[in-house]
């Protein structure tokens, strides 16, 4: 017997919590690649200053805020289990007083995917 895929949605029906969770998904998406692109294109910046010899960057400490914003469970170590976290508690804020989480939840997932 061979499976058929069932799409998530019915292109005949679009409820108002799947309709937000894309729209959502999409935001998220988008605004962390432009994010990314800002990180990265900082990162180059400062090391290309760095290495003409104009400021002199201070990595560890860079490094040190990166860890005491991230690490959660306070070991010293950002690992997935403090991400896991941080993108919950960001999901129970987007979902919280809420009757469609779960059609929610399942446009978010779509718009992040294909946004």
């Amino acid at each position: 017997t061979v499976l058929q895929k069932k799409p998530l949605f019915r292109k005949e029906e679009l409820s108002f919590g799947a309709f937000l969770g894309i729209c959502t998904g999409f935001l998220i998406k988008k605004v962390g690649k432009i994010f990314a692109a800002f990180v990265g294109t900082g990162f180059v910046f400062l090391q290309y200053l760095s290495h003409e010899g104009y400021i002199t960057v201070n990595w560890d400490r860079l490094e040190g805020r990166y860890t005491r914003t991230l690490d959660l469970d306070k070991d010293g170590v950002v690992t997935k289990k403090d991400i896991n976290t941080r993108w919950n508690s960001f999901i129970n804020l987007l979902t919280q007083n809420i009757q469609f989480k779960s059609t929610f939840l399942i446009g978010l997932y779509t718009g992040l995917r294909y946004g």
